[in-house]
């Protein structure tokens, strides 16, 4: 790769071990006839054993360097490279990502650059419900978030979204050595598989949660009344209680009591 430099920013840490990678691939439980989305492939390892594994690929590289690597290391009409940032601000994902997904369901494997992969999944997540699951190595402490509890110190809003729309487990831990260069922390290979038929809650819900967040040393009851909900109390939620020890199940409840004219979420925008 003549030109390529390590670039902290982009949070570019390989893997190059060809029996960890095959085991990432088993542990995503992949179907060949899913189209797979991966994001930040950097050196194509893990392309090479999607590929291997007869899987069509869709990889998005934000690096041009790496992305010209990618279209000459690789001949295989099962694999599309698209130069482009996935993220065209923390909370929106870019046009160019949209426009390169997969036609219908799909589901996402990738060793995410750590910068962006908490909102990258909450986002997919949330906008394209045609992508039924993903297989993503990240920050071990962000894995252990994604499958948090209710009352946890790790559980908050990523933690409700992934617990109200699907079910997901850490499949295996990964330490820094097995990257290059090596992060400072250790990684976590997890795999999350979208419900279906998808739960109903109002459009608008996750904003809901996500304000409730910010403030989630105060009562729920102090909370809802500092953004004007009155009829909170018709959700049967004790008011006492903080925002971190609501399950999925009751903030879905809650947001269809005190948002109910903006429908239901679950389609493509």
């Amino acid at each position: 790769m003549r030109g390529f430099r390590f670039d902290p920013r982009k949070g570019q840490n390989f893997l190059f071990d060809g029996n960890l990678l095959r085991a990432l691939v088993r542990d995503a439980e992949i179907s060949p006839e899913l189209p797979i989305l991966e994001i930040g492939p950097g050196a194509g390892t893990l392309t090479r054993s999607l590929l291997a594994a007869g899987s069509h690929v869709t990889a998005v590289e934000i690096d041009p360097i790496l992305a010209g690597y990618l279209r000459e290391t690789f001949s295989e009409d099962s694999l599309h490279v698209v130069q482009a940032d996935a993220l065209e601000t923390k909370n929106r994902l870019s046009e160019e990502l949209l426009a390169a997904l997969p036609e219908g369901e799909f589901q996402m494997v990738a060793n995410l650059p750590y910068s962006i992969a908490s909102p990258l999944v909450c986002l997919l997540v949330e906008a394209c419900p045609r992508m039924s699951g993903f297989s993503v190595l990240v920050q071990q402490e962000v894995a252990d978030r994604w499958v948090a509890g209710p009352g946890s110190r790790e559980y908050g809003t990523s933690s409700v979204l992934l617990s109200r729309l699907g079910q997901g487990r850490i499949t295996r831990k990964v330490p820094p050595h097995a990257f290059v260069p090596a992060p400072r922390v250790d990684s976590a290979f997890i795999r999350w598989q979208r419900t279906d038929p998808a739960p109903d809650q109002p459009r608008d819900w996750m904003r809901l949660v996500r304000t409730c967040f910010q403030g989630r040393r105060k009562s729920m009851s102090r909370l809802l009344g500092q953004q004007g909900f009155s009829d909170w109390e018709a959700s049967g939620i004790d008011g006492r209680i903080r925002p971190d020890q609501l399950t999925p199940e009751e903030w879905a409840l809650l947001a269809q009591i005190l948002l109910p004219e903006n429908g239901p979420s679950g389609k493509d925008e």
